[in-house]
C-alpha cells in the first residue's frame, strides 16, 4: 500500500466499527489494557483492523490501524514516550510501501491537542478523522 492508496482508504466514507469496544487485561502486558483485532468494515473490502491499548499507570494511549499480512498503516500515540520532534502525543501515517515494515517511522506529526485526553476521547477523535463510524459502547475495562 502506498501513500495515495492509504489516503484514499482513510478518506473513504462509510467505514464502520460494528459493536462495542471493550479493553481487557492480559497478564503478560499488565497493567496495560487492550482490545485487538477490531474489524473496520469498508466498501473497498480491505481487511482493516484496529487495536487499542491503554496503560492506566502511565496514561499512555495507542490506537493502531493495520492490514493483516501487511502491517500498520496508521497509529496515534498519546501521552507516551517522547518521539523526536513530534513530542509525547503524535500520529504516524503510512508514507511509502516500506513503512509497515519499519513500524511507520516516517511522516510523524505532533498532536499536542490530544495530550491529557482520556482514551475514549482519543479513540472517538481518531475515528472522526479517519471517517470511521463507531456508534458502540467503549469500555476501558476498569
Amino acid at each position: 500500500m502506498n501513500r495515495t492508496e492509504f489516503e484514499a482508504l482513510r478518506d473513504l466514507p462509510g467505514k464502520t466499527i460494528d459493536g462495542d469496544i471493550r479493553l481487557s487485561r492480559r497478564e503478560a502486558l499488565r497493567p496495560v489494557r487492550e482490545a485487538s483485532d477490531i474489524s473496520i468494515a469498508n466498501e473497498h473490502g480491505v481487511d482493516l483492523r484496529m487495536g487499542v491499548r491503554w496503560n492506566p499507570e502511565t496514561g499512555k494511549k495507542t490506537v493502531n490501524v493495520y492490514v493483516p499480512g501487511l502491517g500498520p498503516i496508521c497509529r496515534i500515540d498519546v501521552d507516551g514516550p517522547m518521539h523526536r520532534d513530534a513530542g509525547r502525543s503524535h500520529k504516524h501515517s503510512l508514507h511509502t510501501e516500506r513503512c509497515p515494515d519499519r513500524n511507520l517511522d516516517q511522516d510523524v506529526a505532533a498532536r499536542p491537542d490530544l495530550s491529557g485526553r482520556d482514551l475514549e476521547t482519543v479513540l472517538r477523535q481518531f475515528c472522526r478523522e479517519a471517517a470511521i463510524t463507531f456508534g458502540g459502547v467503549f469500555d476501558p475495562g476498569l
